[in-house]
């Protein structure tokens, strides 16, 4: 996403919720939150943002820097995966007591999915680092370190798989050599998978049988993102990262 639209969808959002910092009392009564230190919850009262969001509105979009934490306490918010063509598919509806967005405890992630209010809702946001910093008294720099060496990796291949939901079978397959080019063995032999990775393996990797696999590979082939060597393949990793970058830049 350019960064204009980015830009306007922050505009627009803004626009249309209203904002103030949540009371303690309320707080108080939600059970998620009795892990929060007696003498953090004033501050976590004071840092929280109240939003509210009428039907159909949205809080983020595929695309946009995750910055913030959010929780429901009224209402109902859906999340949804973006695919291509336009498509949208529903990964989870969040009530009160549940909280969304935790992907901006990675330092640097984008969104992946687009929270909507499915009916008037009110939502604390609070941002990432004063969430990490002022109420769980976390050093940000060690937090950010941990999660970008443990969760990340596993927030990027969830992704992923994710997307074989609602990606078509051909970019299914370009993720999965995406992936497999990753691979401390495939970046060292400059982009040589390992013979291991037969079409059949291919198939059981994206769900699919093993002539459709070998079509969506030749059509990869023949757009220059793999040649073939023997048994092995090799994929050209810009020309890839190019591709697939263009069709989800969030991966990346």
């Amino acid at each position: 996403m350019l960064a204009g639209e980015l830009l306007l969808n922050h505009i627009w959002e803004v626009k249309n919720v209203a904002k103030r910092t949540f009371q303690l009392s309320e707080l108080r009564r939600f059970p998620v939150l009795n892990w929060v230190p007696p003498n953090r919850m004033d501050l976590l009262a004071r840092h929280t943002e109240e939003l509210r969001v009428g039907k159909g509105e949205v809080l983020y979009r595929p695309g946009q820097q995750a910055k913030h934490l959010y929780c429901v306490f009224e209402g109902a918010i859906g999340l949804s995966l973006a695919g291509s063509k336009e498509r949208f598919l529903r990964l989870a509806v969040l009530t009160p007591g549940e909280w969304f967005g935790v992907s901006a405890l990675v330092p640097g992630w984008r969104r992946v999915s687009r929270a909507m209010a499915l009916r008037e809702s009110r939502v604390g946001m609070i941002e990432s680092r004063t969430f990490v910093t002022e109420i769980c008294g976390l050093d940000w720099k060690v937090f950010a370190a941990l999660m970008e060496s443990t969760v990340k990796p596993l927030l990027v291949v969830s992704l992923r798989r994710a997307l074989f939901l609602v990606t078509d079978l051909t970019d299914r397959v370009a993720l999965a050599l995406w992936e497999y080019a990753g691979h401390p063995d495939a970046i060292r032999s400059n982009g040589l998978l390992s013979s291991a990775l037969t079409h059949e393996e291919l198939a059981a990797v994206v769900g699919a049988t093993r002539p459709r696999v070998s079509l969506a590979l030749k059509r990869l082939e023949n757009r220059g993102f793999f040649v073939r060597e023997k048994n092995q393949i090799r994929v050209n990793v810009k020309p890839l990262r190019d591709y697939l970058e263009r069709k989800s830049e969030f991966l990346f």
